[in-house]
């Protein structure tokens, strides 16, 4: 391809899937660019996530970046740090837990020149019976709440133009900023394709969601959705207000 790409992921504790999604991803991005880079976010890890990091940008001088948080910051402020350390045309983010198949990108990459947005959903997902609860419902209540026409908003498997990345502005700090970014993109009528992935099972390490991220993520979804009708409002009030005045 004729474009640039910065592929990114946060890791937090992942010492046993850094080096191998860090690999995945250079097979992949090489054999479509001849500029790329793959940007590991460090949040704050306290096993030899760090040490291993460090290890690929000398081994991969050129092709692999870090970015090292001094300690957790967070989901959505990882995710932040890949986005502004981004400097090629396309952006493309997954996850550190090693649970998609890079070689997945074969089929997102090639449809990018026809939208803004390339993203995935999980097929035949392989997660525990209460998460795939879990995401079902918050699915339905994004879905009913702002009209995301999306199968699985939450897959961490998105490719961007880095210019439509560029309009949208994130707030979120924590696990609602997939939900903020994908609900803004088509309230700004961005053009966004989704496409099935693989889902693997984990290997090692474990999730990092816990209850409290739920309640959280509830009062970042009233915040948005109270922000979205207010703008609405306003915007009808302004419309009422010229004809008015005609």
């Amino acid at each position: 391809m004729n474009k640039s790409i910065s592929a990114f992921f946060p890791v937090l504790n992942e010492e046993g899937t850094v080096r191998r999604l860090t690999g995945d991803l250079l097979r992949v991005l090489g054999a479509y660019f001849k500029d790329y880079e793959v940007i590991i976010v460090n949040d704050g890890s306290t096993d030899g996530t760090k040490q291993i990091v460090d290890e690929l940008c000398r081994e991969n001088d050129g092709h692999v970046r870090a970015i090292h948080h001094d300690h957790s910051k967070g989901y959505g402020n990882a995710l932040r740090a890949g986005f502004d350390a981004a400097r090629c045309d396309l952006v493309f983010y997954t996850d550190g837990d090693y649970q998609f198949d890079m070689d997945d990108l074969h089929n997102a990459l090639p449809l990018i020149d026809g939208y803004d947005m390339v993203v995935g959903y999980r097929k035949d997902r392989k997660d525990p019976k209460y998460r795939l609860r879990l995401s079902k419902g918050y699915n339905f209540l994004v879905r009913l709440l702002f009209g995301l026409k999306l199968k699985d908003i939450d897959c961490s498997f998105k490719l961007f133009r880095r210019s439509a990345l560029k309009t949208i502005t994130i707030d979120s700090q924590g696990y609602f900023i997939d939900t903020e970014i994908m609900v803004k993109a088509q309230k700004q009528g961005l053009k966004i394709k989704e496409i099935g992935v693989t889902h693997l099972p984990r290997t090692s390490g474990k999730s990092k969601v816990k209850m409290k991220h739920i309640f959280v993520t509830l009062h970042e979804i009233a915040l948005l959705w109270k922000k979205l009708k207010k703008n609405l409002q306003e915007k009808e009030n302004k419309i009422e207000h010229e004809d008015f005045a005609d």
